[in-house]
């Protein structure tokens, strides 16, 4: 009787990575973070208020380009671009208006 050969599995596993980073909403500063969601592909940043676990903004590293730039930029690259991407198209002031998770791809 055969053995089933399996290839090997390997698991990439990053580093926990969070961002804090301060935003004018209506006039008050509000603090948020930004971080790496653990596990999973495409890679993904998941923005929330820092006082609270709700994420308001998922931003996705996919395609192959996305992919790639995940896989070879630094974590703080990574997160930094993510973040200034929901602040320029908006995202943040979208999401907690309208009270919906909002994504878009990087």
């Amino acid at each position: 009787m055969r053995a089933l050969v399996r290839p090997p599995t390997y698991y990439r596993r990053t580093l926990a990575m969070i961002q804090t980073f301060e935003q004018t909403i209506d006039g008050k500063s509000v603090q948020f973070c930004a971080t790496i969601a653990d596990g999973g592909s495409p890679q993904r940043v998941i923005i929330s208020r820092a006082d609270s676990a709700k994420s308001l903004v998922i931003i996705e590293a996919s395609g192959i380009i996305g992919a790639i730039k995940a896989e070879v930029e630094a974590p703080e690259t990574f997160v930094a671009e993510a973040v200034r991407k929901a602040q320029q198209e908006g995202l943040i002031e979208r999401a907690l208006a309208s009270g919906e998770i909002l994504t878009t791809n990087l």
